[in-house]
């Protein structure tokens, strides 16, 4: 799936609208499909937010380590990168349980797990990449989830990265691509049918500090937050050529997520989130939407 011919131009001027606020370091916004939003650090670190859609929030659960990116699994758990306690767990959206996804890879702890995603499968990627952006040591792992939606085995698909973070896996479901926040790049790979990396390559190369979070929408570009570059920055990975740049109005610009035609970004230097109102879908994410 290139990225679409047909796709509505891009707005160009979009002015953020604050959604929630007194975020203690705001990170990894996603919705259910009964359009609660979740995030990170609501009022303190450590917690999961939850704002309902009739706007109130609250601190949904205490998560008991320091939880950054998430993502919502379509059979009611939000998985969250918990870098805190170097670990992947998952959060149950009816009785907030939590469950360990995994903590360690043959025998070793993690350096730092920072974000998630999966593809439409139910399986979970995520990145490992520390807390040193200037050394080449992180990694990206895949959790192999089975039919009864449990982890079977976790699988290394690359290492010595210079910072992973952001990730996201293409709409076609064929191509898998990486944020490195070291040298602040957009990678990409060929994902085989044994869900290995392969050709990897590099897509785009930003001359500015930094990347963060990543998402497709609905027509195959790719949306990145740009951490100290206080914007989110749009992609045509098929050329490799950024087509619009949106300022959020303060630096630590995070992660995003789209629900009906708006991104919604965490700005951890407002304390907030902030909604894009860009006449655009995100792409699939949920396993079995």
């Amino acid at each position: 799936m290139a990225s679409d011919a047909k796709a509505p131009p891009l707005p160009r001027d979009v002015v953020p609208y604050p959604v929630v606020a007194n975020i203690d370091f705001a990170e990894g916004p996603i919705f259910d499909e009964y359009g609660n939003l979740y995030f990170v650090n609501y009022l303190k670190n450590g917690t999961l937010g939850r704002m309902s859609p009739d706007g109130s929030t609250q601190v949904w659960v205490h998560t008991g380590g320091q939880v950054n990116g998430l993502k919502y699994d379509g059979k009611g758990w939000i998985v969250a990168a918990d870098p805190g306690k170097r670990r992947v767990t998952r959060f149950n959206v009816l009785n907030r349980e939590m469950q360990i996804l995994t903590d360690s890879f043959e025998g070793r702890p993690y350096i730092g797990t920072n974000d998630v995603c999966l593809d439409l499968k139910g399986n979970v990627y995520f990145s490992d990449p520390g807390n040193d952006e200037d050394k080449p040591i992180g990694g990206v792992y895949r959790i192999e989830m089975g039919a009864d939606n449990n982890p079977v085995r976790v699988t290394q698909l690359d290492g010595e990265l210079p910072f992973p973070n952001g990730l996201a896996v293409h709409p076609d479901q064929k191509r898998f691509f990486l944020a490195t926040s070291g040298d602040m790049s957009i990678l990409a790979y060929d994902l085989t049918e044994e869900g290995r990396f392969a050709n990897k390559r590099l897509v785009y190369k930003f001359p500015t500090y930094t990347v963060d979070g990543i998402m497709f929408d609905e027509h195959g570009r790719l949306w990145v937050a740009r951490w100290l570059h206080g914007t989110v920055d749009v992609l045509d990975v098929e050329e490799g050529k950024l087509l619009m740049s949106y300022k959020m109005g303060g630096n630590r610009v995070t992660n995003l997520c789209f629900y009906d035609t708006s991104a919604y970004v965490t700005v951890a230097g407002r304390h907030s989130i902030e909604r894009l109102d860009v006449g655009v879908r995100g792409a699939r994410i949920v396993p079995g939407s």
